[in-house]
């Protein structure tokens, strides 16, 4: 159920209700003379309607009587619509939209009369076309669903940096490290080798940085150059 749309719904609904109800019957009091003098009545609505006239104050002998009158200030009426008997009495009849009647009562003093009258005024059917579009959206706010908001989806927290990876590696006489920070060199000791035993061939010195290196080797186990042109025993 949506609230919105049922709170407008029942709002539109309710005037529009009352504005159709209390437009659509209309009443007032007139005071009704002795013929041949009237008392006049228009039915301002847009269709035809009926009207009700009641009136008390007179005697037993009087009687009461409408006339459609011809023309708007009832100078002259016609005949007689409705007719009643007595000091008070009640008549209902037809009568056309627009239209003008006449009271007057004969055989007595003057009456006070209430007029009623039912039909569509304009007020009453905006009323109508509110309460149907109140009813709609009261309908619909209760049969549709309410909105689920989506549930916030979470943030994974950033990574952390991952270090640069690190390098080692080796020059003549050094050990190299390539670090977050640059590359950091170790000095490393140069490890002599010890001289070959008695009545075995002897090791082959290199010239340049002095690496006593196994015979076989052609080039030096530490600086990597030739023996050959590098060597000394």
């Amino acid at each position: 159920m949506r609230k919105g749309l049922v709170i407008v719904g029942a709002v539109l609904l309710i005037i529009g209700v009352l504005a159709a109800g209390l437009t659509f019957q209309q009443t007032n009091t007139v005071a009704v003379p002795v013929a041949p003098s009237a008392a006049g009545a228009t039915l301002n609505t847009l269709i035809d309607g009926t009207m009700t006239v009641s009136w008390s104050g007179g005697n037993s002998n009087e009687t009461f009587s409408v006339y459609d009158c011809p023309n708007a200030d009832c100078a002259s009426s016609g005949s007689a619509i409705a007719v009643g008997h007595g000091g008070s009495g009640s008549l209902s009849f037809a009568v056309d939209s627009g239209g003008t009647y006449a009271f007057s009562v004969t055989n007595g003093p003057g009456v006070t009369a209430t007029v009623q009258t039912d039909g569509f005024v304009i007020l009453t059917f905006v009323g109508i076309i509110l309460a149907a579009l109140g009813s709609f959206l009261l309908v619909v706010g209760i049969v549709a669903k309410p909105r689920v908001r989506a549930a916030p989806m979470e943030v994974a927290p950033p990574a952390a940096a991952e270090a640069p990876p690190s390098f080692a590696g080796e020059t003549a006489g050094q050990t190299w490290v390539a670090g977050p920070s640059g590359p950091e060199t170790i000095m490393k000791a140069r490890v002599e080798t010890p001289q070959a035993a008695q009545g075995s061939q002897q090791y082959i010195k290199c010239a340049s940085c002095g690496t006593m290196n196994e015979p076989w080797l052609h080039n030096c186990r530490w600086c990597q150059r030739a023996l050959e042109s590098t060597a000394s025993s």
